[in-house]
């Protein structure tokens, strides 16, 4: 008799702990649904920000048990498009910039340093009719955020170099050693870290490992980045910066790219790291 009570008391308080989630869950203007798991007690995330997430992602084919614990629910591991945690990497991105998943920047404003969202992202917010990759036309979205750091973001501004003191290599590299270093130059198999950012010959800035604080990591003579990076990161020691101008044959050549016309020259401003 215990067990039967016992049993028929933890299917109510389930019940009712269901209910209490889906009472607190929030709405926004733009059916933007979402419920705080933890709610944090760190700085929060405002528009403009540079925020560290670990997430998971999903597809919504129905509207049932929304807010409930799809990374333990086998029946939705289908569904699963992005998880952060099995890959043991943590993203990092300006808030309010719409440069993660699309539409999921509205469920993180507000939230604080330590906290855990669950947010439903409403198609007309994500990828609408169009879909994309594999997220079907007219699919909803659920997101698991964790929010682990927000910091001010760092606006890069291009250096003042002598503009005497540009050289150029026999593929048509332009660069100018702003600081040496120390040690040996990289060379192929070296693996190597930098922070750069990236102009176009107008000055227009399309790219800043420094404001995003995320440098960029690379094996030299792997073609991992673009030929004109790759020579002239063998230029510099550990510690050395240097301003390096590519031709459209040394950068991305006529393929046009969201922020980088095709037959651009590039210049770059980095600063190399590490040494490995």
């Amino acid at each position: 008799m215990k067990t039967i009570f016992a049993l028929a008391a933890a299917i109510i308080l389930l019940f009712f702990t269901g209910c209490s989630k889906e009472n607190e869950v929030k709405v926004n203007k733009s059916g933007l649904r979402y419920f705080d798991e933890e709610t944090g007690d760190g700085r929060e995330a405002e528009s403009g920000n540079i925020i560290t997430v670990n997430f998971r992602a999903w597809t919504v084919h129905d509207s049932t048990n929304l807010f409930s614990d799809w990374a333990t629910d086998t029946t939705k591991f289908p569904y699963l498009i992005g998880d952060s945690y099995a890959r043991g990497q943590t993203f990092k991105f300006v808030l309010g910039e719409n440069t993660f998943i699309q539409g999921v920047d509205e469920g993180i404003f507000s939230m604080k340093t330590g906290g855990k969202r669950t947010i439903i992202i409403p198609s007309k917010l994500a990828y609408g009719k169009q879909g994309m990759g594999p997220v079907g036309p007219d699919m909803d979205l659920k997101i698991d955020i964790e929010l682990l750091e927000v910091k001010d973001r760092v606006i890069a501004k291009m250096w003042d170099i002598d503009t005497t003191k540009i050289n150029t290599t026999e593929s048509g590299l332009k660069y100018s050693i702003v600081d040496q270093g120390e040690g040996e130059s990289p060379s192929d198999g070296n693996a190597v870290m930098i922070n750069y950012t990236g102009y176009l010959g107008d000055s227009t800035k399309f790219d800043s490992s420094v404001e995003l604080d995320q440098p960029l990591e690379f094996v030299v003579g792997n073609k991992d980045v673009i030929d004109g990076l790759d020579e002239g990161i063998r230029l510099l020691k550990k510690g050395g910066k240097a301003r390096l101008i590519l031709p459209p044959s040394l950068g991305y050549k006529n393929v046009a790219l969201p922020q980088i016309p095709a037959n651009s020259t590039l210049i770059f401003d980095v600063e190399l790291l590490d040494v490995k």
